[in-house]
């Protein structure tokens, strides 16, 4: 588990908000001491986390199949349907690739 309660186990739904509240100001803090400009909104949920982790993996060239797994979606299709403008925004590169594997061919 990424959260546990005090007693080190599962983190009960009600209780939920007041952890991430509290995740969020520590987080706030150390960013604040490092000297960052960077916050995190206190309106931000675990859910927009999980956006962002994915939206980073994409733009970094993580495939579908490999968000698919991190993510833990049943069929890389589910990762797909949400996912899928953010492989859209990428330049097309495939003439690119087409020179650079018949390049030799004279």
């Amino acid at each position: 588990m990424l959260y546990t309660s005090e007693t080190g186990g599962a983190i009960r739904r009600g209780s939920w908000a007041k952890v991430w509240a509290r995740n969020v100001k520590r987080a706030n803090t150390h960013l604040k001491k490092s000297g960052s400009k960077v916050r995190i909104p206190d309106d931000t949920t675990l859910h927009d986390l999980r956006h962002f982790y994915a939206s980073v993996l994409i733009r970094n060239g993580a495939t579908p199949k490999q968000v698919q797994m991190r993510l833990g979606h049943a069929k890389p299709s589910i990762t797909l349907n949400v996912y899928t403008h953010l492989w859209e925004a990428e330049e097309d590169r495939t003439a690119d690739m087409m020179e650079a594997a018949l390049s030799d061919v004279p």
